[in-house]
């Protein structure tokens, strides 16, 4: 995002604390006038009281640069005070209006960013607005108004000596826009590099099992090597352009010192009018007038940076999402939209002209296409072809199919986390996409993914994840039917048992029951297991089904297998390849017809199936 757009949208989530920001501006204005007032007076104490021996001038004029001094100081403190909590308020809610839209992301939008770059845009980035925001307020309105004020008092004090500010003041603002104009594109590579770096790390720290069995952690501490040398030459080049900046700015300030002085100095020999007085004053404004550009030397790489950020937060903030529709617009505002839309949802659901209680649960794949590819023409490639699918209300069906044959993609449109590209999908005769996503997915669709995920705390606390409410023997009921309530039960702290992170610390078959038994105390009317028992054993997943049959009596159940043991008992199999339904019907029918599944049952049994000569 270009910058002035990204300031702008940054003004527009500020909206109702500008009083901040002119609170901010005066402290500012009181603050600079003090500090400038304060030369003003010593040439008059030099002027008047000392050159002359006048010791009630000297106090006087004293006193009043001790006054401003203090004035300046509480004005400086307040300002600073005030930059700290605007900047960490601002950031909140940066922070919280992204990840609240990042939860709202639909499969499609994820795909655009990986988990590590999100990790950082919500972290590293958020630290660098931060700094940013607060070098902004303490030096943003400090730096013009010092130079503008200062340059107007030495005019009215050493008019004479203007020309040498003027010079030197033209002669940084050159190398200044110079050094802006480099720092901020080392700095966007920068952060690139840091998304590199932390996704190798996040790859690395995910796949730590993997790489010990493998033995490669040579090969990872090399690609991490890579990427920190890479981060490392990127990071260098701006704090090269501040290293040179710095010392430039300070050295044409010392040569303002060294010039008002030589000049100042030749017009007090030959009697020009100036005072000794004047010249300490000018001598002091010219440093003031030299000193802003120095400060945005100083703020530049800070705001820059933060500019950088804020505008990889609001790609993630503004992100429409493609099923939705929905965009984070401004950071505060979206959270509390968001909030009051799902609040809404939830208690409005029986007056919602989509009621969930009412709602067949059929479906109806109606010529549908999908692909994953964002290409379009005929030349895309198509992930789902020309499906047709009817599922009648309670029935009981099994996709199968090979690895990549489009079973998952199948079932991810009936939770639409993806939407159909073209054709039309509808649940009791009704389009999905007129259905609230959250009255989908909460009331409707229970899907358990085909990647058992869990959070670190107890078992209880994940189980009910979807559902708070859910009663102790409710949840008891479906482990019971998920094969599950055993072995947590068995367990020293039972349901109270915590677990890590991912579930890394139950086996495989533990974390499908448990995945298994959080989707059935949804009571959904729509039940989707996507290969949940591909890591149970034969009669475990026999045992599973049984119990889920009698527990969810009447529900629709989409079972997707690798097995064919895993559908034997549907009311119909649809047999998938390649994208497309290559055909439909019971385990029998497709035994004795479908050259496919009996290649399927032969490598499955080991023995040939019955009538194979037949396609």
């Amino acid at each position: 995002m270009e910058s002035l757009e990204v300031l702008k949208l940054l003004l527009k989530d500020w909206k109702g604390s500008y009083k901040w920001l002119i609170l901010s501006f005066v402290l500012v204005v009181v603050s600079v006038s003090g500090t400038l007032l304060i030369p003003f007076f010593s040439s008059f104490l030099i002027n008047n009281g000392i050159a002359v021996g006048n010791t009630n001038v000297i106090i006087t004029y004293g006193i009043y640069m001790l006054i401003f001094a203090l004035i300046v100081g509480v004005c400086e403190f307040l300002n600073v005070a005030l930059a700290i909590s605007f900047s960490e308020r601002t950031c909140h809610g940066l922070r919280s209006g992204a990840f609240a839209h990042i939860q709202s992301f639909n499969f499609a939008t994820l795909d655009k960013f990986s988990g590590s770059d999100l990790l950082v845009r919500l972290t590293t980035d958020i630290q660098n607005i931060k700094i940013g925001i607060q070098q902004m307020l303490l030096d943003v309105f400090k730096a013009p108004l010092l130079l503008i004020i200062s340059l107007f008092f030495l005019w009215i004090t050493a008019p004479e000596l203007m020309w040498v500010a003027v010079v030197l003041i033209i002669l940084e603002c050159f190398i200044f826009l110079i050094y802006l104009w480099v720092s901020t594109k080392a700095y966007d590579k920068k952060q690139l590099k840091y998304d590199k770096l932390n996704r190798v790390l996040k790859e690395s720290m995910a796949g730590i099992r993997v790489v010990k069995a493998f033995v490669r952690q040579d090969l990872q501490n090399q690609k991490f090597k890579k990427s920190a040398e890479e981060l490392r030459e990127k990071a260098l080049k701006p704090q090269y352009y501040y290293a040179f900046i710095t010392p430039t700015l300070m050295m044409i300030t010392y040569m303002g010192t060294a010039g008002i002085l030589f000049v100042g100095g030749s017009g007090l020999l030959q009697g020009t009018g100036l005072t000794l007085g004047e010249v300490t004053a000018a001598m002091t404004y010219l440093v003031m007038a030299l000193i802003p550009i120095s400060i945005l030397g100083y703020m530049v790489p800070f705001v820059t940076a933060g500019i950088s950020s804020l505008g990889r937060v609001y790609d993630v903030i503004n992100e429409i999402d493609d099923i939705t529709g929905d965009t984070g617009g401004s950071s505060v505002v979206s959270v509390i939209a968001r909030e009051n839309m799902i609040q809404s949802d939830s208690e409005n659901l029986d007056t919602d002209k989509v009621n969930p209680r009412k709602i067949i649960p059929s479906i109806s794949f109606k010529d549908v296409n999908f692909t994953y590819s964002k290409e379009s023409g005929k030349q895309a490639k198509r992930d789902l072809k020309d499906i047709n699918l009817d599922i009648e209300a309670g029935e009981i069906v099994g996709i199968l199919g090979p690895t990549g044959s489009g079973k998952s993609t199948l079932i991810h449109l009936i939770s639409r986390f993806y939407d159909v590209g073209d054709g039309k999908l509808s649940i009791g005769g009704i389009d999905i996409r007129d259905i609230p996503l959250k009255t989908l997915r909460y009331h409707i669709v229970g899907l358990c993914l085909q990647n058992s995920n869990f959070f670190s705390g107890t078992i209880h606390d994940n189980l009910v994840s979807g559902a708070k409410n859910t009663s102790f023997d409710k949840m008891v009921e479906a482990t019971k039917a998920a094969d599950a309530h055993d072995f947590v039960d068995d367990m020293p702290q039972k349901y109270d048992t915590v677990i890590s992170r991912g579930g890394v610390d139950l086996s495989g078959g533990q974390r499908q029951r448990l995945s298994i038994a959080r989707t059935l105390i949804l009571n959904p009317k729509i039940l989707i297991l996507d290969d949940s028992t591909s890591a149970v054993d034969v009669a475990t997943e026999g045992r599973i089904q049984k119990a889920i049959g009698n527990l969810m009596e009447g529900v629709t159940q989409i079972i997707v297998a690798q097995r064919i043991s895993a559908v034997l008992m549907a009311d119909k199999i649809v047999l998938m390849d390649k994208g497309t339904i290559q055909d439909v019907g019971t385990h029998e029918e497709l035994l004795k017809s479908n050259s496919l599944y009996q290649e399927i049952y032969a490598s499955q049994f080991g023995v040939k199936a019955p009538n194979e000569e037949v396609v």
